[in-house]
This record gives C-alpha cells, structure tokens and sequence, in this order.
C-alpha cells in the first residue's frame, strides 16, 4: 500500500483494493506487536498501547457498514418516508407526535424475490456504557452551563457544575439535587432567588428535567444487574410500544423529585414497562430489515459493502433534548451519507440549521459535508400548485417558476444550502403517493396515523393524473437540463421514491465509499505515526542520547522544509494581488511534488466577474432598455408624472393582476419610478455589494479553513512527536542551553508549537480580521461614494428633468447611456467587493506570516544539536540493544553494520512508513 496523504476520495475505483490493504495494514501492526520486545519504560508501554487503539480503530472504520444517516426534525414524516423507501411504511412507529426517541440502526441485507419487506422479530437494544454516558452528561451540562452563565450570571452555574460529572463522581448527583432548585420559584417561607425564576426561560428548566430523568433512571438500576455497557435482544412489538417518547409536557411547576423505579439486565427483555424506564441510558437501537428486491434491489449496493441506515430521533422533539444531541453527533462523525429531510412547505429549519452548524464545529469542512448531503423534501403532496397565468409562453425559465412559486423557491434556497449548490443532490418526496403506487401495507400503524393516510390518498390527484407534468415540460422547454423537470416528474411517478432511491445508490457509490476510505485513511495516518513513536521509544531506551539528538536534527530538517518551501511561500504568495495563472497554483497553495495540496483559494478575478454578472442581471437595466424599445426616437422615454384621476379610477373586471413594468406605459402615471433616481440604483449597489461581500468572505473563510485543516493533518506525525514527553524533556533542555535561558526555550518553542497548530492559528486570525458577515459594518457614505453617478439625483429620463435640445436629450436618453451606466455600476461594485475581499485576505496572511517566520528562524541549526557533553569512543557499543541488534545502530543510522531487523522494522519496510 503506497504511503500517500492523498484523499481517498480521489480514486473511489481503488476503493476495494486500499480497504483490503489498510485491513491488513492493522492486521500487521498487530501481529507486530506480539513479536516485538517493547523495552520497560512508560514511555514505550505507553506507545505500544497507542499503536493497538490505532490499529483496532482502523480495523474497525475498514469493517464498517457503508452508514446512511437519516436526519430530521420530528414533524417532517421522515419515519414514514423511510418505512416507505424499504417497502414497509409500518417499519417504524409513526405517529403525529415525536416518537422517535432514539437512534435507530437498520441493519439492511437483501431478500429473496416475490417475498417482501420485513424486519427481524427481535430487536436489539445497545445500552450507554459509563463512559458513554458521562460524555453525554457531560455535554449536556456544559451546553447549560455556558448559556446560563451568559444569560444569568448571578445564577453561579459554572462554580457550582463545571468540571463536575455526576456519573463517575463520589458525591453522584448530590451537588447537581442541591443546585437545580434555584431555577424554580422558592417554597414559602425561603430565601429569594439569585434570579426571579420568571425572567428564565423555561428551555433550562426542561434541560434539568431531562437530567433528572437520567439520574433517576441511572441510580433506579444501579447493582449487579446494571444495564450500563449491556446489549439485550428484545421482542420488537414489546420494542416498539415501550420506546416511544412520552407525549410533550408542560415544564413543571415545582423543582422535579428523584422518582425510583427499579429495572436490571434482566427484566428489560420481558417487562415492556421496566423497558421504557431503561430509555435514558439507550444508546442505540438496532433492527435487521431483509429488503424486497422486487421493492429496491439497493443496486447491487449489499453485494459491495455492507450498508446501514441511521433514523436520528426528530430535531427538536419535546421531552429528549440534549441527550438526543450529544448522541447523534458523536454517531454522525462515522456517517458517511446524510440524508437531510425538510417539510417542503417550510424547508427553513431552525433546528436542522442548529444539527448542521454542530456538524461544522465536529472538524467536518462544509466543502466535505455538503458533499455527503443529500436533501429530500417531503410531504410534497402538501405543495400548491403555483399560479402561472403571469408568465404566458410555452417556455418557463427555472428562475421565473421560483419567483411565483414561494415553497419551491424555499426548497431550491435551503436546499441548496446544505447540498453546497449541488441541484442533483435534492430530490422532492413524499410516502403517501408512494404506498398508492405500490400498493404497499401499511397495517400495522396506529389507528389515528392509518386514518391519516388514508384521507391523504384521498386528496391525491386521480390515477394516472400527472398534476406537475405542464410545469414540468415548461421548465423542460426554456432549459433541458434543468433539475426541476426530473424531480416534478419523479414525484408524479411515485411521490419521488424511485428518485430517491437513485440518488442514494448513486451518492453512496461515489460518495459513500470514498468517505469511507477516507476515514479509514484518517485512522491509517494515526496508526503511522504510532508506529513510528514506537519505534523511536525502542531505538531511544537502547542506543540512549546520542540517537535522540540526531532524531531531533533530522525531524528539524524535515520541519525546515515545510516551513520554508511550502508554507511560507504559500503565504507570502497570497500576500500578492490575485493569481489565477497556473504557474502560481504551487505557491499559493504549498503544494510540491508528491504531496497532496489544498485547493486554490476563491481568485479576485472569479468574484469580479460573478459580481458583474450580477449587477447586469438588475432588472432595472431591461425595464429601461424595453421603453427605449418601445418609443418611437427608440429614447428611453420619460416617465408621466402621476394623474389627477389616480384614486378615482377602479380596475375593469376580467383583468389579471399584472407585474410592475416600470410604469413607462401606465395609464395613472408614476409619482417616483425606480429607474429613474439615481437613490434606487444605489440602494441596489449597496445590496449588491454587501450580499457579494458576504458571500466572497464566506468562500474565503472556507477556504482558510480548510488550508488550515491540510495543514493539521500535515503536521499531525511532527505535533505528536513534540509532544511525546522524552522529546519535549530533550527539547527544554537543549533549547535553554543553546538560544540563552528557559525564557528563550520558552517563547521560541511556543513559537514550533503554535506552528504546528494551524488550526488554532488561523482561527484566531479568522476572529481577528474576518468577522463573521452579519457582523460586517459599511460605511454607508463609503458605498455612495462609489457608486459611479451622483446621490439623489434625477437622471434623463425622469419627467421632473426639463427638456433640453433635440441632440443633447437624443444623447442623454440614448440606450448607449443606460449600457454604459450599467457597466460603470457593474465595474464599481466588483471592484469595492474584491477590494474589500483583498483586504481580509491581506490581513489574515499579515497576521500568519510573521508567526511562521518566526517559528522558522526559531529552528536550530544543525551544529546547535548536540548533547550536553560528548560521549568517548569506549562508551559505544556496551549497551544493550532491543533483540539482540547492535549497540547504536538505529534503523537512521546509515552506517554500516550487522544491524538485526526487528519486527517493527519489517512493518515500517513493509507499509512504506514515512
């Protein structure tokens, strides 16, 4: 297996081939391990034990399924999609209601044909480990802790909470039991409130409540038969109606008692009650579902990997709050296609806006997660139909559909925020057309969900009526290749499942696989610089100093090079106005030859010419041009100045209600028409700018992120090497005796170390010069100033404006004059957005350049590593040497010798470990 920091994801074709060799890769490391002699130090038993986590943790992401995670808020019908896609609408409890309360796994394998779609009739339930569940804990504290210590200071939430974890702590709950009340009005008789309870919001008090049913469930089993770590094997009817979540609840009025309730490992499988109390420490519930190939074949998918699908419990779903969260997010980091469902009715969504964001902040680059997404809005059957009589032709441009049709311009705005603009990964769907035209069971829902069904079939457009099929063929005729014929036609067809299901298969091939591979490759990465830790620690106990400092010249050599060829460059370059040529795709990115380099950052010249586009696209510019077209001189002809008659008069009945033209040919006249002051062209230039701006510095932020995130990975092998212990005493040391004192050692060693932590350099950066758009302040004065024409200022072709000589109104109304203004907006706006992007770019390399400076000239040169005294010829080759090798010969050393290979060495030879 070449050892290369490519991505993966590049050769999705290989993908088959490098997971074979990456499971063997771990398989060998492993063998390594019980051959090698690990010398009795802590630093080389700790590094051992470093290289079996790696490796077990590669063999496991090789292993895994090909993961499908499925997200949502509760109220978008995701269950009921999902039950649908399988072939079994009643796969999963769906209910008006949340329901959903934990995760749900579906194991998928592939049945036999003519047989249909059915789950296993024994479930299994994955409970929380300790752990497990301090973690959660633990995030969920401290999310109430920072926004309480925010919002109400006075409460002392941090003082008393922050460090504290209940589940592992010898006090247990007591301080959280003794804290908590404070939220909640005082009995009669008590001390006051350090807050009135009623200037807090009740989302804390809910957050509490949900502890405490934590605690409760937590201290209720506690005993030998703790269901902590357990797995049970349950009936899934027993599963199914003891796992719902429990109906919304108003907050309580009084502080929440401990309420025991008594379960173990083993009642849990039978009692169905002692089940539902158990919920609070569920980590996961996992179901296998044999899938009908007459229903969806996957593809050929199974025969591949193995594949799964994640039902998250719904965003937002009263009565499971934190604990939700902090499970699917730490889930969602091995997920390797998300499948975002929206309400198209409503796609904005708050909380699935909140779910995304988190993503963010778990080290996924939004380039990366927008790649994994895919969006599907459901419940399409509620979509209205869009009024069209206002766009007459046999052609409808996809922009045009979107100006009248608001619900779909939500899909295709939202949509496209989370997919990055990728109009083929957003499908429209819904279950309830889909179960017609499959004449699929859904008989085991709930009475009122099978009432709910059936009058939505009844609402359903009669069989064979193709009611998106005339908005289809319009879109189809103004452009072929636009998304939206396909995706209407599609849910004519079955609700969009079929859709669906390709846009799956597809996704998971090309995408799928190849995240997996590149997660795999993370691991890969891990294991190899474990390996070669543990290796340095095995030559170190046994050749002794002499070896470490030569380690330290040539691991500096290698940071030198880094530093000065491909980082410092690569800052320097962007320093420098745009460069779009190829030559500069090198420095500016760092890249050399046989290294994998970040993209190129968004070029001056592409924001200049989207920013151009823009601004010609005013439809000011074609309102103008069309009452040149329509005057007889072909002048941009003056506006009417309003009539005396204009609050007399009253529509003739039969008329459509009709767009704003301009109002060139309106019969009452225009008291102040748009394009014919120059305050409307700059209020729309300073739109313009502000809306580019932010976008451009978005581009530019993602960018900077992700240079940043290249770069941590680079140098993920040298931080860990710093930061081994032998190495940091080495450094200290020979830092304060060669550059003058441990004040030096200190400031010049923070300077390597903060180097090395690039991601933490450029957010700080970020923080300091780039804030975020909605916290950018213009100057409003600024932005008129330019913008190329004067401020309050009636042009030509306002009626206000007295006639003038024939040639001079022929030149001052000439259509020539609405170009030419239209291109010195369009040049005026491009210019102050990338003047305004350069400047942020310049400052955030201001801020990095001189920090990488100084880490390299804080390098020591070769001839100031040395040990503290030098050793005497006769000191060499007495001390012992792991298995039997010679004295001081590490495998580094060159030099010539009757050197034994050790286990260690066969696998770094092997694998190509660099």
């Amino acid at each position: 297996m070449p050892n290369t920091s490519a991505p993966a994801a590049a050769t999705p074709a290989a993908s088959p081939t490098a997971l074979a060799d990456l499971r063997q890769y771990a398989q060998d490391a492993q063998a390594m391990l019980q051959d090698q002699e690990i010398p009795d130090t802590p630093e080389c038993h700790a590094a051992r034990a470093r290289v079996g986590e790696t490796a077990q943790e590669l063999l496991e992401r090789v292993d895994s399924p090909v993961t499908i995670g499925v997200v949502g808020e509760y109220s978008v019908g995701k269950s009921l999609l999902l039950g649908t896609l399988l072939g079994c609408p009643d796969l999963l409890p769906v209910e008006e209601r949340p329901t959903t309360g934990n995760i749900t796994v579906l194991h998928l394998t592939a049945g036999e044909r003519g047989s249909p779609t059915r789950a296993a009739d024994t479930t299994e339930i994955r409970y929380l480990s300790e752990p497990q569940l301090s973690r959660c804990v633990e995030d969920i504290l401290s999310t109430l802790i920072s926004k309480l210590d925010r919002r109400h200071p006075e409460l002392g939430t941090g003082a008393a909470l922050a460090g504290y974890d209940p589940v592992t702590d010898p006090r247990g709950w007591a301080p959280f039991d003794s804290w908590y009340p404070c939220l909640w009005p005082a009995p009669a008789g008590g001390a006051p409130r350090p807050v009135p309870p009623e200037l807090i919001d009740d989302a804390h008090r809910d957050t509490v409540v949900e502890l405490c049913r934590i605690r409760d469930a937590l201290i209720s089993q506690r005993g030998r038969y703790s269901v902590l770590g357990h797995r049970a094997h349950v009936d899934r009817k027993i599963v199914n109606e003891a796992l719902k979540l429990p109906p919304a609840k108003v907050t309580p009025k009084t502080p929440p008692k401990l309420t025991l309730q008594p379960f173990n490992s083993e009642n849990i499988e039978s009692d169905k009650d002692a089940l539902s109390r158990s919920f609070p420490l569920i980590e996961r519930v996992i179901q296998k579902v044999t899938v009908s190939p007459d229903h969806w074949a996957l593809g050929g998918l199974l025969a591949e990997h193995p594949v799964q699908l994640l039902d998250f419990p719904g965003i937002g779903a009263a009565g499971s709050y934190g604990r939700d969260k902090s499970l699917s997010r730490r889930a969602l980091v091995d997920v390797h296609t998300i499948l975002l469902v929206v309400l198209s009715s409503r796609p904005e969504s708050k909380g699935a806006s909140e779910f995304w964001d988190m993503l963010l902040e778990d080290g996924r680059t939004p380039a990366a997660l927008g790649q994994a997404a895919l969006v599907a809005a459901n419940v399409f059957d509620k979509t209205h139909l869009p009024s069209l009589a206002a766009v007459p032709g046999p052609a409808l441009p996809v922009p045009e559909l979107l100006r009248h049709a608001d619900e779909l311009n939500g899909i295709h705005v939202y949509g496209s925020k989370f997919v990055r603009g990728r109009q083929d990964g957003i499908v429209v769907t819904s279950a309830i057309p889909a179960i017609r035209a499959y004449e699929l069971s859904y008989t085991h829902l709930s009475d009122e969900t099978r009432e709910r069904v059936r009058a939505a079939m009844g609402k359903l457009p009669s069989p064979g009526q193709r009611l998106w099929e005339p908005v289809a063929a319009r879109l189809e005729s103004a452009d072929a290749g636009n998304p939206w014929t396909p995706r209407l036609r599609s849910y004519d067809d079955d609700g969009g499942i079929r859709h669906l299901r390709d846009l799956i298969e597809d996704h998971v091939r090309r995408n799928g696989v190849a995240q997996k591979l590149e997660r795999a490759e993370r691991s890969r990465r891990k294991l190899d610089a474990a390996v070669l830790t543990l290796r340095r620690q095995v030559y170190r106990s046994a050749v002794g100093e002499n070896a470490a400092y030569r380690e330290i010249e040539e691991t500096f050599a290698e940071l030198r090079y880094l530093l000065d060829r491909r980082v410092r460059p690569a800052l320097h370059a962007l320093r420098r106005p745009d460069r779009d040529s190829v030559g500069d795709e090198a420095a500016v990115s760092g890249e050399s030859e046989g290294s994998a380099a970040p993209t190129l950052p968004p070029g001056l010249a592409a924001s200049a010419a989207a920013v151009h586009r823009a601004v010609f696209q005013w439809k000011e510019w074609h309102h103008l041009l069309e009452r040149a077209d329509r005057d007889d001189q072909h002048l941009v002809s003056k506006s009417r100045p309003p009539t005396s008659d204009a609050g007399l008069l009253t529509d003739y009945p039969g008329f459509e209600a009709e767009p704003d033209t301009g109002g060139a040919d309106g019969f009452l006249g225009d008291a102040d028409p748009a394009e014919d002051s120059s305050d409307a062209f700059i209020e729309h230039f300073q739109h313009t700018v502000r809306e580019w701006s932010a976008n451009g510095t978005d581009q530019l932020r993602e960018w900077c992120q992700d240079w940043a995130a290249h770069w941590q990975q680079e140098f993920a092998p040298l931080r860990e090497w710093f930061a081994e212990p032998g190495t940091s005493r080495l450094l200290i040391e020979l830092y304060s005796r060669r550059r003058g004192g441990t004040a030096n050692a200190r400031r010049q060693l923070a300077a390597l170390w903060t180097c090395l932590n690039t991601e933490q350099a450029m957010e700080k950066a970020l923080e300091k010069h780039m804030p975020a758009p909605d916290h950018q302040e213009w100057d409003k004065a600024e932005l008129e100033g330019r913008f190329p024409a004067r401020a309050q200022h009636a042009l030509a072709w306002h009626h206000l404006m007295r006639d003038l000589e024939e040639h001079i109104e022929e030149r001052e109304r000439h259509p020539l004059r609405i170009v030419e203004l239209r291109q010195h907006t369009a040049v005026a706006a491009a210019r102050t957005v990338t003047d305004n992007l350069d400047a942020l770019r310049r400052a955030v390399t201001d801020t990095l350049v001189p920090l990488y400076d100084l880490a390299s000239a804080a390098l020591l040169d070769e001839n100031d590593i040395v040990p503290p005294r030098q050793s005497s010829p006769d000191d060499d080759g007495d001390a012992d040497s792991p298995s039997g090798g010679p004295s001081g010969d590490s495998p580094d050393d060159g030099a010539p010798g009757t050197h034994v290979e050790l286990p260690i060495d066969r696998l770094v030879r092997t694998w190509s470990i660099d």
